[in-house]
């Protein structure tokens, strides 16, 4: 009896010290959920995003872009949906922007976490609110993103023969519009930094100029592109997202506004080109369908160690090359100089990529 009478008081002290525990746990977190505005380690916060990452794909890419080096703010929804499931809106556009001496993405007024809730954000970039003529809209069903008003004029990002592009817009006037196709959805138990995925939505198109083999190296003492043009092309178009990864549905998501007068595109002047190809021009596109008025002309000269230089001015029509320029793909046209007619080669790459491309253009 004594035996079964200390066997049961064991269990009934050990059962006072597992609710004690659990009461001090409970009330740990109650702690950590009323920590006072101004905790840190409960602001939601965001972190630095990455720009061309695979979408849908949670893996990091080998070589990513961070957004702070195209851009200095974004705009920013975001969804609570409580533990009764009540969805609540916690962010409208909000204009999150990139502190330099802090490398931190502030806001004002900062929302703070609730760790029994759930959390959904979607995102784009730059923030409306910096680009006059702008609008950016969210649908609260289905998280599809529009931007509207979106205007270029044709900025070129190189001043000179180099052998890759920039890849970046920040130094011009057009602007790099990109988005979280997938947003981001996260328990508030976490509290994690929120890290957006962006994809860039224009359309991009790069010239690059090369030496033909052909050319007799014991004569040809210089090959120059005077410059290059290219145009006309619509100035205005108006974005709305799919959520489908389809690619026949995703080049739809551009409405060109063919309203206000169309620009040229010009290269960088009066270039030397060396033994390897060298770019000559990077600038954004409306993405849209290339008809028979748009061209591309280019100026050059190809002198010989007599002194004599030859001048010349060709006109090709662009359709020849593409039939038109889709949302997120980087188009480069390869500009072939030599004793006979120029060649082109037209392909279409990733957004950063500047490798030589595969598709011959023999214009005769």
């Amino acid at each position: 009896m004594n035996r079964l009478f200390r066997h049961m008081a064991k269990l009934l002290l050990a059962g006072i010290i597992l609710t004690v525990a659990g009461c001090a746990y409970d009330d740990a977190v109650r702690e950590v959920h009323k920590q006072p505005a101004g905790s840190e380690g409960l602001a939601i916060a965001f972190s630095n995003g990455i720009i061309d990452n695979p979408v849908r794909i949670r893996t990091r890419a080998v070589k990513v872009s961070l957004l702070s080096d195209h851009t200095n703010s974004m705009g920013v929804w975001g969804w609570q949906t409580t533990p009764e499931g009540q969805v609540e809106r916690l962010f409208l556009n909000q204009d999150v922007t990139f502190n330099t001496p802090t490398a931190k993405w502030t806001y004002n007024p900062v929302k703070y976490w609730d760790y029994k809730s759930n959390y959904r954000f979607s995102a784009y970039a730059p923030h409306s609110g910096s680009v006059p003529g702008v609008t950016a809209l969210i649908d609260n069903l289905t998280h599809a993103i529009t931007i509207t008003g979106v205007t270029l004029e044709g900025s070129n990002t190189i001043d000179s023969g180099v052998p890759a592009p920039p890849a970046n817009f920040c130094s011009v006037p057009d602007v790099d519009w990109m988005i979280d196709r997938t947003g981001q959805s996260m328990a508030g138990f976490y509290r994690t930094e929120v890290m957006f995925n962006m994809q860039h939505i224009l359309s991009k198109l790069c010239i690059r100029v090369a030496r033909a083999a052909t050319l007799p190296r014991d004569s040809v003492i210089a090959v120059t592109v005077d410059s290059i043009k290219i145009g006309s092309f619509i100035a205005q178009g108006d974005f709305a997202q799919t959520m489908s990864n389809d690619p026949i549905l995703m080049a739809q998501e551009w409405t060109p506004v063919d309203t206000l007068p169309r620009y040229d595109i010009t290269s960088a002047r009066h270039v030397s080109i060396p033994d390897s190809a060298v770019y000559v021009l990077e600038s954004l596109l409306i993405p849209q369908h290339v008809d028979d008025s748009q061209y591309i002309q280019i100026w050059y000269k190809i002198g010989n160690d007599g002194g004599y230089i030859n001048r010349m001015n060709n006109v090709f029509p662009l359709d020849n090359l593409y039939s038109v320029f889709e949302t997120g793909k980087n188009y480069v046209i390869t500009v072939t100089i030599g004793p006979d007619p120029i060649k082109f080669d037209a392909g279409v790459q990733d957004w950063a990529g500047h490798q030589a491309v595969n598709r011959l253009i023999d214009n005769n």
